[in-house]
């Protein structure tokens, strides 16, 4: 009877290492990465696409953000223009 135990206790302690060496309980959680220092750094104009500060309230300030923001919307104009046309483009018969 005694034999009976100790095999069943062996079957038992073998499988559940084979259960933990495969990997099936699943990997101890791993702590995330610390986040990023935010930097003082002041924004540059390259950064920003022409816009200045965030901090900058001046009459300057709002006329250059103005004018970034013109330049963007014709930008995007441009893009949606050549996108209706790629759409309405037609089919052309080909020579092969």
């Amino acid at each position: 009877m005694a034999i009976k135990w100790i095999l069943a206790i062996i079957v038992i302690t073998a499988i559940g290492w084979l259960i933990w060496w495969s990997g099936w309980l699943g990997a101890a959680p791993v702590p995330p990465p610390a986040p990023e220092p935010i930097s003082a750094a002041p924004n540059t104009p390259e950064m920003t696409n022409g816009m200045s500060s965030p901090t900058d309230t001046s009459d300057e300030a709002v006329a250059q953000d103005t004018a970034a923001v013109e330049l963007q919307m014709q930008g995007l104009s441009n893009d949606s223009a050549q996108m209706t046309n790629g759409m309405n483009d037609k089919p052309v018969a080909q020579d092969y």
